[in-house]
Parts: structure tokens; C-alpha cells; sequence
């Protein structure tokens, strides 16, 4: 069943966040969100909007209808986005290969990785 609030505090505890520093990046009140936890009012759209960007998950899984986290690319560069998918890609293939040698592409893609994050 959905329950909001629980998605909202379970995102909030795992990123060890307390109730008052997410009031404050929201520029809402401690006791607001408080009440969004227990499940006694819903934030507005735009207080979503910045839920999910603040915690990195889509607005379909703040309302339970996804049940995976997403990871987004806002606020990156288009070059650290597409290093980011053709990380998740090389992921995606090598889950289940039981034979885990690094290949070329892989110390490509870590070559990438480590140019973006000295600039």
C-alpha cells in the first residue's frame, strides 16, 4: 500500500538527514515535514518536484508507483551524463558473467570517469 510518508522518511533516514535539514532545503517549516511523515498533509506539487531532485528519485517513485530508484542527470554535463549511462550499461552486462576480468572498455570508461572528476 501507498504510503507516502513512509517513502519520504525512509529516503530521509537513509541519507541521514534529519527532519529540520530537509525543512531547511526545502525552506519549509520542521513541523511541516513532520506532518508530510505522518502522513497528515501532502506537499504540493512543486514541494515534490524538489523531493525527488534533493533525493535523487523520480516523482513516480515518491508516489509508489515505482519501486526502484532512479538515478538522475540533473545538473550534470551532457559528457558526465553519457559516461554515467555507459557506466550503468557495463553494469547491466557484466551482472551474471561469472568470469569477471576487466575489459577495454571497462578501463576505457574508468579512464573517463577519472578525467571528469579532476576538472
Amino acid at each position: 500500500m501507498y504510503d507516502f510518508g513512509d517513502i519520504l522518511k525512509d529516503l530521509r533516514k537513509s541519507r541521514n538527514m534529519t527532519q529540520k535539514k530537509l525543512a531547511e532545503k526545502l525552506n519549509i517549516t520542521e513541523a511541516t515535514v513532520s506532518r508530510y511523515e505522518g502522513g497528515t498533509a501532502n506537499p504540493p506539487f512543486e514541494t515534490m518536484r524538489s523531493i525527488a531532485a534533493i533525493f535523487n528519485v523520480t516523482m513516480d517513485y515518491l508516489y509508489g508507483m515505482e519501486t526502484s530508484t532512479a538515478i538522475s542527470t540533473v545538473n550534470l554535463s551532457g559528457k558526465q551524463a553519457d559516461i554515467l549511462r555507459s557506466l550503468a550499461d557495463q553494469f547491466r552486462r557484466n551482472n551474471g558473467v561469472y568470469d569477471k576480468k576487466t575489459t577495454e572498455e571497462q578501463y576505457a570508461l574508468l579512464g573517463k570517469i577519472v578525467c571528469e572528476m579532476i576538472k
